[in-house]
């Protein structure tokens, strides 16, 4: 059957779904910017922010373009149309301590609504936490870039540079269709990711309280003994990736697993490929020398066939993989097999987080990087200067509450998603579309 017009979203039902299930009206009324006495609101402001990335548009020039139409202006709650200068001007001054306010309030309404309980891992709520680098450049710079030294070829000739760039770790849940981010911190110029990363998994706590999630998925670079002593605080087991980095602990497992057979294998078929798995679990093995605390260590063994076309016939083809994991859980609820599945989940962070925001939500677009034309405030000794750049976390926030919001809309809302099994993407497109129409004869639900 032919869809009709009628078979797409819409940015009424859409708008109407955030204030039923969020209360979006009440949260946006309380933004604030650096601004004086404003003709365009921070709500407007944030309001067009959030509904550029909805719709998917990879730059504010995009955007002041669709706020020529009278109907988004109905939407954001705007007398008229405004230009990108408006944006980067209110949003380079903007208060991001009530954006965090809005996507932890977001993302609890989420959890009593019970969209993280699909997915469960044997009861319990997973989350991932890795670093990312967000932008990178050679001419523009702000006070809170980080520094490299990069060595390239020019003409033949090596030449040195240096790069300026913004770093940041994120933590988001992984175990559920929703994949919603509760928090990011962002790398201070001289620090490393290890310590932004043990400074956000210190608020986490704060903001959601210490049982939000259960089970947390790392990187070797957080096998650090500061992270295990604030997870056994919370009340948070953790499966970590274990490397050379941890050279005392990796060989006291390498030579251990090597002496004896494995403890169990299996085969598993996903997706055309095929894992033949062999498996080693060991238990009390001293973490470091500094923090003797015992810790499980699981090896996998892994051996991957898979079909390629080679002279344009598909043949199956074998690589070999070695994996190795430090884990506070509990043996006897968990096997290794759901150890090292587990571990392999780590990855939807990087595809369904860092790559999606990447590929389809412009998030290293660089939006207000070392922007100049700021809000100015007085000093104590009476003098003007512009106010700190908090653009590039301000646009961030508003990428991931559009990020977390739309994908509960659609997964957790949308009967035509299930129905026609559409993508996101397209979801998204007719959300943009519908600004062609006319708006239903009902008060804004976003002004």
């Amino acid at each position: 059957m032919r869809r009709q017009d009628s078979s797409a979203h819409e940015i009424p039902s859409f708008a109407r779904y955030l204030n039923k299930v969020f209360d979006f009206r009440t949260a946006t009324a309380g933004l604030q910017d650096a601004r004086q006495s404003p003709d365009i609101s921070p709500q407007s402001v944030f309001l067009a922010a959030f509904y550029s990335f909805v719709f998917r548009l990879p730059s504010f020039q995009q955007l002041e373009s669709d706020l020529t139409q009278p109907y988004l202006q109905r939407w954001i709650g705007s007398d008229r149309a405004f230009g990108d200068d408006v944006l980067r001007y209110s949003l380079c001054g903007f208060d991001v301590t009530g954006l965090e306010e809005m996507l932890v309030q977001s993302n609890r309404t989420l959890k009593r609504g019970k969209a993280f309980e699909e997915g469960r891992v044997q009861g319990r709520i997973v989350a991932a936490l890795d670093g990312v680098e967000v932008l990178s450049s050679y001419s523009r710079c702000c006070d809170s870039c980080l520094e490299r030294r990069v060595t390239s070829r020019q003409d033949g000739v090596k030449v040195e540079q240096v790069q300026y760039y913004h770093r940041a770790v994120g933590c988001q849940i992984i175990s559920s269709p929703v994949k919603s981010f509760l928090a990011i911190e962002w790398l201070l110029p001289g620090e490393g990711e290890e310590t932004a990363a043990l400074r956000l998994l210190h608020r986490i706590p704060d903001l959601y309280g210490s049982r939000f999630f259960d089970i947390l998925l790392l990187d070797a670079l957080y096998a650090q003994a500061p992270v295990l002593q604030l997870a056994e605080k919370i009340g948070w087991d953790l499966i970590i990736s274990l490397k050379q980095n941890q050279r005392d602990l990796y060989q006291s497992a390498i030579r251990l697993f090597a002496r004896r057979p494995a403890d169990s294998t299996a085969t598993e078929k996903q997706n055309g490929k095929t894992y033949q798995i062999q498996l080693w679990d060991t238990q009390g093995l001293p973490f470091s020398g500094d923090y003797p605390q015992p810790v499980r260590v699981v090896r996998s063994e892994e051996w991957l066939t898979q079909n390629h076309y080679r002279q344009r016939q598909l043949q199956p083809e074998t690589t070999a993989h070695e994996w190795l994991w430090i884990t506070t859980l509990d043996p006897q609820a968990f096997s290794a097999n759901q150890v090292r599945r587990l571990g392999h989940e780590r990855w939807k962070l990087e595809n369904n987080g860092w790559n999606d925001l990447t590929q389809n939500w412009a998030f290293k677009h660089g939006f207000l990087h070392a922007c100049r034309h700021r809000p100015q405030t007085c000093s104590p000794d009476g003098t003007r200067q512009p106010v700190p750049n908090r653009g590039l976390p301000a646009v961030t926030l508003i990428l991931l509450l559009a990020f977390t919001l739309s994908s509960a809309f659609t997964l957790r809302h949308s009967k035509l998603f299930r129905r026609y099994r559409m993508t996101t993407l397209a979801v998204a497109h007719q959300l943009h579309r519908s600004l062609s129409k006319l708006p239903p004869s009902i008060r804004a639900p976003d002004s």
